[in-house]
Formats: structure tokens, sequence, C-alpha cells
């Protein structure tokens, strides 16, 4: 009887997972026209990079830092050689990512525990873990879902098959895929270690070491080229300096990141979900403790991957992190999802109650957060009617300017680079926006209006002859000569 409700679980939970899949990609994809697709400035960059490498101007990292390779970049420039450059090719493509990342998160599962029911509630769990997560693959930072995937993959590589010598082959994928996650980040790398590390120590040949060797030097090229060339290539953010106070960020990421990725409102129970993520976090290190006793290694390669990956996070951020910070929760999601997955399928059918209310719980999330919900992409960016303020350039046939960071990269994407606004503050992050601004017969400076900027902008005695426009929200400094904007001391805005 026993088996037979089992056989039904796992039925009932495989047609879940596939379903549901499908459904999640096809969510994201209409959020994609509606007022919940949001694009902030490092989202602006991403597509701004993915267009250059469209039209053969390849960029290997992340303008202006040292760290976060562009292979989603370059597989979204592939694709808008077909579909044209539209922010909603890369969100696709973002999104194709975490798909991936979903099926690696439930045959990682069912290999840990041998149940596919445990896999299928897995997989399912991870793909609608909250809007935020849903977020990431929507609005890519640059290089988060290729570092999860990766990162996985490498796992899920070292660990295939379980009771047979790797081959060749798969050891070529495996140091493929660990040195693309290095290139990638340094979460990235932090997620393949573990399952190297695994591999080397399960699968002890020299010929066989020297081919993953060969695949990782190859992946991680772009990397280890920039780094002999710049040896502060890391993990931190530019223009961030690390201090001590930044360890209470192991406290902080289960007090109020992870929290704020469940959050149905502003006002969240964090220290309560806080308390429940560490203690879920706790029962999968227990349960890899038990799994090594076994020689069941994929658990253990899991929670070794999720909590190096935090260390990473906490360390290489070098700022307190905060809700703020939420899109980093994605990063241990997955342990988070496989150690629910195993509780809740302890008895049968617990696990599709588990994922049906998981998946309510994500359309309540999505209604709580936009209750006007409605097809409209009008103001899709977080800095006000850039689409309005790119029609007003244009129109006056200003081709370059300097402006607040929020607002340069949004408009010079937003006109597909009809129009170019170099970053006025830290970090610049492409210097040929800022000569073509600079090499002008005249100059134009674009703030967010009352703000710091266009403070010093009215106060300052020292400027060239100007006008002053102010244009939805927006003050525009039109200058008769051009000037070294770059020797005032400017505010993000």
């Amino acid at each position: 009887m026993i088996n037979r409700l089992n056989r039904i679980d796992r039925t009932v939970t495989s047609i879940l997972f596939w379903a549901l899949l499908a459904g999640g990609l096809a969510l994201r994809i209409a959020l994609l026209f509606t007022n919940a697709f949001h694009v902030d400035s490092d989202n602006a960059i991403v597509f701004l990079i993915a267009k250059h490498i469209s039209e053969g101007n390849i960029t290997w990292f992340f303008w202006g830092q040292s760290y976060g390779g562009t292979l989603l970049e370059f597989v979204a420039g592939g694709a808008m050689l077909i579909f044209g450059a539209h922010f909603e090719v890369l969100s696709v493509v973002g999104v194709l990512f975490l798909v991936a990342v979903a099926v690696l998160v439930r045959s990682i599962a069912t290999r840990a525990f041998d149940n596919r029911t445990t896999g299928n509630v897995a997989g399912t769990l991870f793909w609608f873990s909250g809007y935020w997560t849903m977020r990431v693959g929507v609005s890519e930072p640059g290089f988060y879902g290729p570092s999860l995937f990766l990162g996985l993959l490498t796992l899920w590589l070292a660990l295939q098959p379980k009771d047979a010598r790797l081959s060749a082959l798969r050891w070529a994928l495996l140091g493929l895929a660990a040195g693309l996650a290095l290139w990638q980040s340094p979460m990235g790398a932090a997620l393949a270690v573990p399952g190297v590390l695994i591999a080397l120590a399960r699968h002890r040949s020299w010929r066989h070491w020297l081919v993953g060797i060969a695949a990782a030097l190859v992946g991680s090229l772009p990397w280890i080229i920039n780094f002999t060339q710049n040896l502060s290539a890391s993990v931190r953010p530019t223009g961030v300096s690390w201090n001590l106070s930044s360890l209470r960020s192991f406290v902080t990421i289960f007090t109020q990141v992870v929290p704020m990725a469940f959050s149905q409102l502003e006002t969240v129970p964090r220290y309560t979900i806080g308390a429940i993520a560490i203690g879920l976090l706790v029962l999968a290190a227990v349960l890899a403790v038990r799994g090594f006793r076994q020689h069941n290694y994929w658990l253990g390669g899991l929670v070794a991957s999720s909590l190096l990956v935090i260390a990473v996070i906490v360390i290489g951020s070098g700022i307190l992190l905060r809700a703020d910070s939420v899109r980093y929760s994605i990063f241990i999601m997955p342990a988070l999802a496989i150690a629910v997955a195993w509780l809740v399928t302890r008895v049968p059918f617990t696990g599709i109650v588990c994922v049906l209310l998981a998946v309510a719980s994500n359309l309540l999330q999505l209604q709580l957060l936009f209750p006007d919900l409605q097809s409209n992409t009008d103001q899709k960016y977080v800095v006000g009617d850039i689409k309005g303020l790119g029609d007003y350039l244009e129109e006056n046939h200003i081709t370059t300017a300097y402006g607040d960071y929020w607002i340069g990269y949004a408009v010079s994407a937003e006109t597909n680079e009809e129009v170019t606004v170099a970053s006025l503050s830290a970090p610049r992050r492409y210097t040929p926006y800022e000569t073509a601004a600079a090499t002008g017969t005249s100059a134009t400076v674009i703030v967010l209006v009352d703000q710091q900027n266009d403070v010093l902008l009215q106060s300052a005695a020292d400027l060239p002859v100007h006008t002053r426009a102010v244009v939805d929200g927006y003050a525009i400094y039109t200058f008769s000569q051009p000037f070294d904007a770059y020797s005032y001391q400017w505010n993000l805005y």
C-alpha cells in the first residue's frame, strides 16, 4: 500500500514539476510586459554589453569591474542577432539560465536522497522561491544566473555517475564548467569548489586530472588574463573597502536578506524566517554528515557550496548586508529548497501540498507587491520617465551628455545609444561615453531635480555659462562650452 502511494506521489510531483516549470516560465515572460518589470542602471549596463557583443564589440567583464563575467551577455548578444536588441531578449535568456538551475536542483536532490519525489519538490520550491528570486532572472544583474548554473553543474558533473570512474570527457566538461564559473564571479567559483574537490578525491587519475585542469584553464582564461594584468581582480565591488563590521553580515544575511526574499509586505517576521533558514541549513549539514558516512557526497557538496558562497558574499561585498541585498539570497536557495523538500516528503502527498502552497505564496507576494499589476512598461526604469527623457534629448539633437549614475546607462540603453550619457559619479564604468561627452563643442549634464547634484550645479560659481531646463523631474543643464566635469565632487544623484 505504501509503495503504491509513493508511486502515485512520485508521478503527481513529476507532472507538477514540469507543468509548473513551464507555467513559471510563462509567468516570468508575461511579467516583462507589465509594471512589475523594473530596470535599474546595472540592468541597463548588462543590456548594453549584450548589445555591443552582438555588434562585435567583445567585453569579457561587467563594465568597470575586474570580476563579473559576461557569459549571459554573450548568449543574449547571440540571441539579439536574431531577435534584435531588446530588453525582453536579455530577460528571456536570464530566465532560461534559472530554468536550467531548477532542473539541476531537482537532479541533485533526487540523487542525494535516491528519491524522485524529493527531487521534484526541491526543484519546484526553488523555482517558486519568491518574487525576488524571480526578479533576478527577469532583471539580471549580469552574472547571477550563470554563476549559480555553472557552480551547480560542476557539482552535478563531479558526482555523475555515482559508482563509476569519471571519463575523460566528463572531466573536460567538469573542468570547463568550473573554469567558466570562476570567470563569471567569485560566487560561481565558491559553488564549484566542493564539486572539484570531491571529484579529485574520488577519482584519482593524473591523466584525467590534467584533462580537467586544461579545460578549467580554457574556461577561466579571461579571468586569468585579467588577474595577471590587474592584481586587484578580486571579489570586491569597485570602490568598496572591507572592514570588520562587515562580519555582522553573517547574521544579517539570515535576519534581513533571506527574510526579504519571502516577504509579503514591508514588515515581515524576519527573525522567525531567519531562524528557520539557519535551521534548514543545520538540518542539511546534519544530513550531509550522515551522507558522507554512507559515501553519499551529494548533499555534503551542496551544503559546502552554500557555506562557501555565504562567506564569499559577506567578505567580498565589503558592506553590511541588509534587505536591499536580497538578490544574494538566490545563491543559498538551492540548499534551502532541498532541505525543505526532504522534510515534507517524509509522508506521501505532503510534498504536493507544500508545492501548491509555495506557488500560492509566490502569487500572493506578487499581488501584494504590485496591487495594480497591469500591461504597462512605461515606468520600467527605477529613476522616472527615462523614455520621455530620451525622447526629449533626441528631439533636441543632444547625442552625448553627463548624468547621474542611475540616469546615464538607462538613457543610453533606452535610446539604443542614439544618446550616450557618461556617469558623473563613481563607479565610472565606460570610458568611451566619457570621451564622447568631453569632445563636443558644448556640454550637457542631466541630474535629478532638487537632489544633491542639482544643488551643487546651482550653487557652483565657476561653471561656464549655461541654461537649466526641467523635464519630467530631470534638471538638464546645457553649457555653451565643454568643461572638465570630473574636477567636481559629484554624488550618486
